[in-house]
């Protein structure tokens, strides 16, 4: 029964980012005769903030296959491991993956809002279901939040924790070094993720810590990415 409790949980898993000049000074000392920012000043606080958007919503971004990918996972102790997923990027902000996994057809839609990555949609959907309109997809309300910054340890989110940065995790594809893993602990389970920047969910990993550590993973096999 425990068994098929792991099932049904990694199943529902798989349904499931100034600087200021010193003013300058006349030549009879009365005070700044021109208090505006130079262009070079103009410019770095140009770059400043471009740097710092960079820090939080193409980060987060990042964390994803780029759009028009696809990738294949291979599954060890469930036949739902194994599964087959499309990435796409319909509009700006917006992330839709088609996610087959042999049982069933899901539809994720995610969207970068701030400082996290929401979910908006998590639920199966018909195979010739193609990738919803602008429209359809601003209609979608939160969920819940896959991923949040700061990209740091400690970071929390709904049931989720950042537990470990530039992790090393081996997959058929290849050996990772830079992998950032989210962890849910429920009372029997343990659920992980690890994401790689440009690659996204690279290993989905669930345990059952009360039936001798009964581990279901999925591990990326193969990825094929746009020219």
């Amino acid at each position: 029964m425990k068994r098929n409790s792991i099932v049904l949980v990694f199943a529902l898993l798989l349904v499931m980012a100034g600087c200021s000049s010193k003013p300058a000074t006349s030549l009879d000392g009365s005070g700044s005769t021109n208090d505006k920012p130079t262009k070079d000043e103009q410019t770095n606080e140009s770059q400043t903030d471009h740097q710092d958007a960079e820090k939080t919503e193409v980060q987060l971004l990042d964390y994803f296959l780029p759009d028009g990918s696809s990738a294949h996972y291979k599954g060890e102790g469930n036949e739902f491991a194994e599964l087959d997923i499309t990435v796409n990027s319909p509009i700006e902000d917006y992330i839709v993956i088609h996610e087959n996994n042999g049982g069933s057809f899901i539809q994720k839609v995610y969207k970068l809002q701030g400082d996290e990555i929401q979910v908006l949609q998590e639920e199966p959907v018909e195979l010739n279901a193609g990738v919803p309109s602008k429209e359809e997809l601003e209609a979608l309300k939160p969920i819940r939040v896959y991923l949040k910054g700061p990209i740091e340890k400690g970071t929390t989110f709904d049931d989720w924790t950042i537990v470990k940065m530039d992790a090393s995790v081996e997959t058929p594809y290849q050996q990772f070094e830079d992998a950032i893993v989210i962890e849910k602990e429920d009372k029997d389970i343990i659920n992980r993720i690890y994401l790689v920047k440009g690659f996204g969910e690279v290993k989905r990993e669930s345990i059952m810590t009360s039936e001798e550590d009964f581990v279901v993973t999925s591990l990326l096999e193969t990825v094929t990415q746009p020219e």
